[in-house]
């Protein structure tokens, strides 16, 4: 490369690593201040938000359900074994199986697999 362009070159570094170092105070300054702004105003309206609005929503909320569970028996149903629960356990044992096959198939060790180093290649 030329002395010209690589003089330029380095000039253009140079140029480019102060941008970069000017970017980085930036972006830190601007950091530093979304944390400050997000302390200062953001959290303390959001707790208070919290504690006049949501609070008794929920706490109105868990208690009208907790009413409701109380006062509404919950039917028992007996559960019928039929053809398709055996169908679904014979398919899950399968599954299980197969994926234990593949398991052990890919994690056994097969000295016949290795390919000698010593062949020779013309």
């Amino acid at each position: 490369m030329a002395k010209k362009y690589s003089r330029e070159l380095a000039e253009l570094g140079s140029a480019g690593g102060d941008a970069l170092n000017n970017a980085g105070r930036i972006l830190a300054d601007a950091a530093r201040l979304a944390a400050r702004y997000s302390r200062d105003e953001i959290a303390p309206r959001a707790r208070s938000e919290y504690a006049e609005h949501l609070a008794p929503l929920l706490a109105t909320g868990l208690a009208a359900g907790r009413r409701y569970l109380r006062n509404t028996p919950l039917p028992v149903v007996k559960k019928k074994s039929g053809l398709g629960s055996f169908i679904a356990a014979g398919f899950a044992i399968a599954l299980v199986a197969g994926v234990a096959y593949v398991a052990w198939q890919t994690l056994r060790t097969d000295d016949e697999a290795w390919v000698d180093d010593e062949t020779d290649v013309d």
